[in-house]
């Protein structure tokens, strides 16, 4: 590091361009112990960090790549599940056996589990409570966002004769160089529960027949699945209590019309701060124009937050959240017993809610309209809210299937006549 800037002081005094690049090259490849600068080593390590990243991102600094960090999270999601199938199968009465509650959502032989389980132990909860738990949509929006700051300055100062009258003249020059870069990584991803509960999700979490080219799930690297260790350095690499928070979510759903959504929103921040800096004085020489000192800082920081939003929902909404005094009779009638809607559309808008909440606190602003209203046509347009089979696939209202069959219908119907007419038949 010294030498670095001893050469680019003597490049000044030759007449060239005072270059701070050295000393960043210097601080990239590390400090030796003949540099003199080998005290510093630990803070060089994060100031390099923040200050050759131009895109910065969540993998110059995590122990584990952005993929990993979201396969962990949803494997440990995935063991909460697993031991709560294996307290129902426990408490059953006689115990469920032969069944292995890590494959519960698989079919064997071309016939659901669930219904197998029915078959051989009829007097278990009703074969629908297990199939609506088994659809429970899981909706899952990450957000990385990082903002990297870097301070550079320098200094010079020269000495120069005067021959009348006889002295000196003290002159200094200096200059500083500030950046930020910032990058901001979201994205959003679904499970349900019976997908999760299958041998294909069995295998992906215990880390057999991955790929070469993979981080290990668990940090045995074998079965049985283990989450990460917690990590006080880095949250969100290491085990964040979704397992947790499934466990809380199933143990709510259980009591008497509790059945709806549940949100979590977990926020890490992690900040690094790094400096260094050195200084240089040479002996003037009399009667000659010469560089005296020199100095030079950099200090470099960066701040990731991470957040972690997940939404899980039932297929079946309670009635009390969709009817209203004005609504029509038909309306009510409809919603009797509640609503057959599609769990990934209810994840989804439970998740938009909580997301539009939050925002709302991060600015302190209201919207005019409630998220609970704006969030409705979102969601519909990624996802039908209702199954096409028992209630219409856009609305889900039941009284709407009918009339949703009678359009399709006659949408065929006029598709076929406008193919005959075009092919002239």
């Amino acid at each position: 590091m010294r030498t670095s800037i001893v050469e680019s002081i003597r490049q000044l005094g030759r007449g060239r361009n005072f270059d701070l690049w050295p000393l960043k090259r210097a601080a990239a490849r590390g400090c030796r112990p003949s540099s003199g600068a080998g005290g510093i080593c630990a803070v060089l390590a994060v100031t390099a960090l923040t200050g050759c990243s131009i895109h910065p991102l969540v993998d110059d600094v995590s122990p584990i790549p952005t993929e990993a960090i979201v396969a962990a999270a949803r494997c440990e999601l995935r063991l909460g599940l697993v031991h709560q199938v294996e307290v129902w199968f426990a408490d059953e009465d006689p115990p469920v056996t032969r069944f292995d509650p890590n494959t519960i959502g698989d079919k064997t032989g071309g016939e659901d589990n669930v219904k197998l389980l029915h078959k051989r132990f009829p007097n278990t909860a009703k074969q629908d409570d297990w199939e609506q738990y088994m659809d429970i949509a899981i909706a899952y929006e990450w957000t990385f966002d990082i903002t990297e700051t870097n301070h550079a300055d320098a200094s010079v100062g020269f000495r120069l004769p005067v021959l009348n009258p006889a002295g000196t003249v003290d002159v200094g020059a200096g200059g500083n160089a500030n950046t930020t870069r910032q990058a901001k990584r979201t994205f959003k991803n679904q499970d349900t529960f019976k997908g999760l509960l299958t041998q294909n999700w069995y295998n992906f979490c215990n880390d057999i027949n991955r790929s070469v080219e993979y981080f290990p799930n668990t940090p045995t690297g074998r079965p049985p699945f283990e989450p990460q260790p917690e990590r006080g350095l880095y949250p969100i690499t290491g085990s964040i209590g979704l397992a947790r928070a499934v466990t809380s979510f199933l143990k709510i759903a259980v009591q008497e019309g509790a059945l709806d959504t549940f949100t979590d929103e977990l926020t890490f921040t992690t900040a690094f701060d790094g400096r260094v800096g050195g200084a240089v004085t040479l002996a003037p020489v009399p009667k000659e124009f010469r560089l005296v000192n020199a100095s030079t800082n950099f200090a470099g920081s960066r701040l990731d937050m991470h957040k972690v939003k997940i939404s899980m929902a039932f297929p079946k909404a309670r009635a009390t959240q969709k009817t209203e005094k004005q609504k029509v009779d038909e309306l009510l009638n409809d919603v009797k017993g509640g609503y057959e809607l599609n769990a990934q559309w209810r994840a989804a808008y439970a998740l938009c809610v909580v997301d539009a909440r939050s925002r709302e606190d991060d600015f302190k602003l209201l919207r005019l309209d409630p998220p609970e209203v704006t969030c409705l046509k979102s969601t519909d347009t990624f996802y039908p809210r209702g199954n096409g089979r028992t209630n219409s696939l856009i609305e889900g209202h039941r009284f709407d299937l009918l009339d949703q069959r009678v359009r399709s219908e006659l949408e065929k119907r006029e598709k076929k006549r406008l193919e005959q007419r075009g092919s002239g038949t």
